[in-house]
């Protein structure tokens, strides 16, 4: 990745993202796209699947639709182990295919009441972090 991939604009996407504001994250990472050099775009579009997959499960409930997502996000992000301009991602990669596991073992059909809250709340708190391996980006 040259310079002009490290933008101000990608390091706040994972700083959103980090704090759980997957749907601003997802619209940041979708403005970092338009300045990523072309070695870097699937990068930034593996990082927006993920944004909008933990959107899709912890604000609408969506299950399967953040299952397809993350797996989407899985196979780029398997090609750029064990880490690509300046994010572990051999380390997001084995966070969210743990974690993709543990929504797929959810009930299909379960989508209200206090056990499903709970659920997602545990989820939340489980969900793969975006860490870097050195610097800002």
């Amino acid at each position: 990745m040259n310079d002009k991939s490290k933008t101000p604009a990608l390091g706040c996407a994972i700083d959103a993202y980090n704090r759980g504001d997957y749907f601003d994250a997802a619209e940041m990472f979708e403005n970092a796209a338009r300045d990523a050099d072309d070695e870097s775009q699937a990068l930034v579009a593996a990082l927006n699947r993920i944004a909008a997959a933990m959107h899709l499960r912890f604000e609408r409930g969506g299950r399967q639709s953040s299952i397809n997502l993350m797996s989407q996000a899985m196979l780029a992000l398997e090609d750029m182990k064990p880490s690509r301009g300046g994010i572990d991602t051999e380390r997001l990669f084995d966070e969210l295919t743990a974690y993709v596991e543990e929504v797929r073992a959810s009930p299909r059909d379960q989508r209200d009441g206090l056990k499903h809250r709970g659920r997602l709340f545990l989820e939340r708190r489980r969900a793969p972090k975006i860490n870097r391996t050195r610097g800002k980006i």
